[in-house]
């Protein structure tokens, strides 16, 4: 995934971290035909445990180098950061947002993701 090639080779320079947040496509929920043929199906997870087995799961499923940390079960990060079901961030050293990419998957755009990295990290 593109992703993790940019958390390789800007490593040195950012630090990366996916925060996983609420499943996107749980059982019953919005499903996508990707998932449905791999059977890649969880259930909404009700428990920080739950949420941390999915996570674990989509971290073996991507191989991503970079840690993957976890929302709280209230969605604070979620709500705070208008991430469902995805996007990009970029905070600065003295932790203010210095991007804020489009809402997933129809303005998650890492190529514009890419071009704030190398320019903020520059």
């Amino acid at each position: 995934m593109r992703l993790d090639e940019l958390a390789k080779s800007l490593g040195g320079k950012v630090k990366f971290f996916g925060v996983y947040i609420r499943e996107a496509h749980a059982e019953g929920e919005d499903q996508v035909i990707r998932n449905l043929d791999e059977d890649v199906i969880f259930e909404q997870p009700e428990t920080a445990d739950e949420r941390a087995e999915v996570a674990a799961a989509c971290m073996l499923r991507y191989n991503f180098s970079f840690p993957m940390l976890l929302d709280g079960m209230d969605n604070d990060a979620e709500h705070k950061y208008q991430s469902w079901p995805d996007r990009l961030y970029i905070i600065s050293g003295d932790g203010k947002i210095a991007y804020r990419g489009g809402m997933g998957p129809l303005y998650f755009d890492v190529d514009e993701f890419e071009r704030e990295l190398n320019r903020l990290a520059n």
